[in-house]
C-alpha cells in the first residue's frame, strides 16, 4: 500500500466510523464480560450491545476495504 493510499484511507468515513464502532464494541463487550449486571432482564445487555457494535463496525471496515479495491 502506497503512502497516498494510506492517507486516503484515513479520510474515508466508512473506515473511521467502522474503526470507532469496533473499538467501542470491543470495550463494551469486555466490560459486559467482566461486570455482571444485577438487573431485571436475564441477559447481559452490555455484552450483547458490544458484540452488535463490533459486528456493525466490522461490516463498515469490510465495506471500506471493498470500495478501495474497486476504485483501483
Amino acid at each position: 500500500m502506497s503512502e497516498n493510499e494510506n492517507k486516503r484511507r484515513w479520510f474515508d468515513l466508512r473506515f473511521l466510523i467502522g474503526l470507532l464502532f469496533v473499538i467501542y464494541g470491543f470495550i463494551l463487550a469486555i466490560f459486559g464480560l467482566i461486570v455482571h449486571p444485577k438487573a431485571i432482564v436475564n441477559w447481559n445487555i452490555n455484552l450483547w450491545w458490544g458484540v452488535l457494535l463490533f459486528v456493525f463496525g466490522s461490516v463498515f471496515l469490510l465495506l471500506s476495504r471493498r470500495e478501495q479495491r474497486m476504485d483501483d
